[in-house]
């Protein structure tokens, strides 16, 4: 059998520097980047869905010219959205969140240097209830995995993390979306078991498959832009560790991109046909343009400015928008018009 890996690799970096500054300068709304050491993806640790949607938010606001952490702020109703929380939640539910978050350890393997760090995710959380302003900041610590990354890290767009429901589908995510590339990735069991909080729990495979690995893999087939299958693998008797294979989702990306034209479409302002200006200056309202667009055909309009514009051109015309409106109701024709008494005047 094929000797399975006792730990974690260390991964070459997913994204360059250039890539990164490129990618932090879209849109916020859809295209703002966390980028994370690939130590810090690896790392152990156990958090809640709504834990992890705050550090994702809170690494996602870090700059790629950053020096040391900043404080960042969001207001309470930000805050309630991050944790799609309803009702009037209170300044001590969410005191809750972020305190049991601040006692939340993580394990970083640093196997280039032969270094374990065990960090606090955050160190500060300050609420002014007055202001509904929540200021959060990193532990110093977090800094070698978050600032002046340069080699070594995986960049992943925030919109992709945040849709997820699942924190186990959060997290195999973010290891499998570095080896997208390589299209496959083993990982034993018990790495995944750490890696997504659930050490010492689900001892039999089957209730990991299940609560681990199938709702993993409906999340992240369904909702994002890579697919994966897996492979149990064994060791004697035992199932020792899973061989994710790791492949480009297409229907995800027709669908962003049916999604994006979508956008674009609701954003581009609807071009009008010549003939609305050319009413508007005769004197008619939006309205009454959009009416007569759509009663009449665009041949009728245009004969009837035609007729009305050649009793222009003899001083015919005393209400030049009264007379179209005429000529426009009954289909005058400039040829037929010639023929028309030219006492008749508006």
């Amino acid at each position: 059998m094929k000797k399975i890996r006792t730990s974690i690799p260390t991964i070459v970096s997913n994204a360059d520097t250039a890539t990164k500054n490129r990618l932090t300068k879209l849109d916020p709304s859809s295209s703002v980047a966390v980028f994370q050491h690939n130590n810090l993806v690896q790392a152990r640790y156990s958090l809640t869905l709504q834990e992890k949607r705050i550090m994702l938010w809170l690494i996602s606001q870090v700059q790629p010219d950053d020096e040391d952490f900043k404080e960042h702020n969001l207001s309470v109703r930000e805050f309630m959205d991050l944790l799609e929380l309803t009702g009037k939640a209170n300044y001590k539910e969410l005191q809750k969140i972020t305190l049991g978050l601040m006692k939340k350890v993580l394990v970083i393997k640093r196997p280039e240097e032969q270094r374990t760090t065990q960090v606090n995710w955050i160190n500060y959380a300050d609420y002014r209830e007055k202001e509904g302003v929540i200021t959060l900041s990193f532990s110093d610590k977090m800094q070698p995995f978050l600032l002046n990354l340069k080699k070594s890290f995986t960049a992943i767009k925030l919109s992709d993390l945040m849709q997820f429901s699942s924190i186990h589908a959060i997290r195999i995510y973010e290891l499998l979306k570095q080896y997208e590339k390589i299209r496959e990735r083993i990982l034993t069991i018990e790495e995944i078991k750490e890696c997504c909080g659930v050490k010492g729990k689900l001892t039999r495979y089957s209730d990991f498959k299940d609560k681990i690995l199938l709702i993993a893999q409906r999340e992240i087939n369904q909702k994002s832009d890579i697919k994966f299958d897996f492979e149990p693998i064994k060791s004697g008797r035992r199932f020792v560790a899973i061989k994710f294979i790791i492949r480009e989702n297409i229907d995800y990306a027709i669908h962003q991109a049916s999604h994006n034209r979508a956008l674009i479409e609701q954003k581009t302002p609807e071009r009008k046909p010549p003939i609305f200006d050319a009413l508007r200056e005769f004197g008619f309202g939006i309205a009454a343009t959009n009416k007569l667009i759509k009663e009449y055909s665009e041949e009728v309009i245009k004969d009837a400015i035609s007729a009305v514009d050649l009793q222009i051109y003899r001083c015919k015309v005393r209400n030049a928008k009264a007379m179209l409106k005429t000529a426009i109701k009954e289909k005058w024709h400039p040829e037929k018009f010639q023929a028309k008494k030219e006492h008749t005047l508006f």
